[in-house]
């Protein structure tokens, strides 16, 4: 069967520049015996349940809108024994003939790309540091809500208040004053040896 799929999404050339191209160069060579048209050519492969189909695209883009995505959609294809038509790059992908290499090269080029990303990444970074910016997160030392009210905790631990009291009395929760207490071991150390510390 002779399909031809439309990309219907916003990245690629109009619907009817697409159908022109695909059915310039079907009334040379093939019949075209369906038209899709969709936003997402994952849909189709989900559906082609005969073998052998041979799907017409107007160009490389109908497949995805990365390399890895139009990748994974010609090896979903391929596994489907379709042959692909590219039809304004002229290229022609066929199960039995050169798709391994197609894949193969792509997966290549994935790799590339990969690894010029991070040597780039790597040297902007570097430069943005030699200019004098801060790279990373900003660091977290902020003022936190219990800090200033050390010694009134203190205090109210001496005269035996719970934890839940002292937190209701500070209007915090619980959790707020055992994170407290995480973050000066200090004032745990005084009431170590109680339950409630």
């Amino acid at each position: 069967m002779i399909l031809c799929y439309l990309d219907t999404s916003e990245k690629n050339i109009s619907i009817d520049v697409q159908q022109k191209i695909v059915v310039d160069y079907a009334t040379k060579y093939k019949n075209i015996e369906i038209f899709i048209k969709d936003s997402d050519i994952s849909f189709l492969i989900k559906s082609l349940t005969e073998n052998k189909n041979t799907i017409l695209l107007a160009n490389v883009v109908c497949l995805g809108k990365t390399l890895k995505e139009i990748r994974d959609n010609i090896d979903k294809l391929v596994k489907k024994q379709c042959t692909i038509v590219l039809v304004s790059e002229n290229r022609t992908i066929s199960p039995k003939k050169n798709a391994k290499n197609v894949i193969q090269g792509l997966d290549y080029a994935l790799d590339m790309r990969n690894s010029l990303s991070s040597i780039i990444t790597k040297k902007a970074l570097a430069e943005k540091k030699a200019q004098g910016f801060t790279l990373g997160r900003k660091s977290r030392n902020r003022k936190r809500i219990l800090d200033d009210k050390q010694d009134e905790i203190i205090l109210r631990k001496l005269k035996g208040e719970t934890n839940l009291q002292i937190a209701q009395a500070l209007e915090v929760t619980p959790t707020t004053l055992y994170s407290f207490y995480r973050q000066h071991p200090e004032i745990k150390k005084l009431f170590t040896g109680e339950s409630n510390a």
